[in-house]
């Protein structure tokens, strides 16, 4: 539901770092009336192999902000291949202020529940079958054409095939393949702060005859600004707390919207299942009863060569070589034609399955994985 979360707690007066919970703060930044300061762990904290938030603290001359951002799943579950749920909350708050004890910082409940969010990465883990894999999954969605209303700048596709970044500086649509990534060096891996318990489930996984194949989206949400413009574009209120914000309404509207704007509303035709190209001419006739035939035959070009390897972006990569940008997007357009006509239900499974998961927005547990696949 949420991976990482950062949540921000205004103190009741202006006090410094080390007057609110003493020595222990290291200076991470500085500027002209600007100190962020950070509480790492101790070193017998980080052989206890317990996962704790990453405490920091604003100083701004005459007003202080105290932060902390953390894996909602890994504190109080070890991991992020199981997911929390609505009914987790409590347990979620009684554990983060156990953790923050740790590091001689006491909040109360009700403060935690109601700090503010700045950043927030609502995600969804889904579980491939019928022969279907995530690295499958990302090579397909690599042909994808990024859409201009996402403000989406740039693509990338990682760590031998098993990741897909659709970036902009503010927002980012992660797709990934989660259990290769639980094993990858920090480096490489998308998943930075990986626990020990995470490292041990690719061995347990490892075991089965079939491991489970886990399709990972993510919409992270860098900053507040953007945030609220998702929340407000979605039909939520500015502004949330923490409490607003863990709700299952809010995060499966906001994976759903990344997911349909990107892969779904002008990419669809993509994963249709094979059809020839005379095929696709009888559908366009049907479809369009007036359309010239040369427009017709253009179209049927453009769906093979979309489809083709690499898809759009390698076509939009060739084309732009010979003409403007302005060309590209009229082409671009016309695969609009070619999206409307496709049906979901004459897609790839791994289309419905992604639909329907998320849909559904039940959280995946480990125990569930490990049942299934032994």
């Amino acid at each position: 539901m949420i991976d990482t979360i950062v949540i921000s707690i205004q103190p009741k007066k202006f006090v410094s770092e080390s007057d609110l919970f003493g020595a222990g703060w290291d200076l991470q930044n500085f500027s002209q009336g600007y100190k962020k300061f950070v509480k790492n762990q101790s070193a017998e904290q980080k052989r206890d192999k317990i996962y704790r938030p990453r405490p920091r603290f604003i100083n701004r001359g005459i007003s202080g902000l105290l932060q902390f951002e953390f894996s909602i799943p890994k504190l109080i579950f070890g991991n992020n291949v199981d997911e929390v749920c609505e009914n987790d909350f409590d347990n979620i708050l009684q554990t983060l202020q156990a953790r923050l004890r740790d590091f001689g910082i006491y909040q109360y409940n009700q403060d935690l529940r109601k700090a503010s969010v700045s950043v927030f990465h609502p995600s969804k883990n889904i579980l491939l079958s019928e022969g279907y894999t995530a690295s499958g999954v990302i090579k397909e969605l690599r042909k994808i054409n990024l859409t201009q209303k996402m403000d989406l700048t740039r693509d990338s596709f990682k760590n031998d095939g098993h990741a897909l970044h659709l970036h902009a500086n503010s927002h980012e649509l992660v797709v990934y393949d989660k259990i290769p990534d639980l094993i990858k060096p920090k480096g490489r891996a998308e998943d930075k702060d990986k626990t020990s318990m995470q490292l041990s489930l690719f061995q347990q996984f490892k075991k089965q005859d079939r491991p489970p194949e886990i399709l990972r989206i993510e919409a992270r949400l860098a900053n507040k600004r953007k945030m609220n413009a998702v929340l407000e574009k979605n039909g939520f209120a500015k502004n949330p707390t923490f409490e607003d914000i863990f709700k299952e309404s809010v995060c499966k509207k906001i994976v759903a919207s990344y997911w349909n704007e990107i892969v779904i509303k002008e990419n669809l035709f993509l994963f249709g299942l094979s059809s020839g190209p005379k095929q696709v001419l009888k559908n366009l006739i049907k479809s369009y009863p007036c359309i010239k035939p040369k427009e017709a035959a253009y179209l049927v070009g453009l769906d093979r060569l979309s489809k083709d390897e690499n898809g759009i972006r390698e076509l939009r990569g060739m084309l732009e070589k010979q003409a403007t940008r302005r060309t590209w997007y009229r082409i671009a357009n016309d695969m609009k034609k070619l999206n409307a006509i496709q049906n979901p239900a004459s897609c790839h499974g791994w289309i419905r399955q992604v639909r329907d998961q998320i849909e559904a927005f039940q959280p995946l547990k480990i125990d569930d994985l490990l049942c299934k696949e032994m």
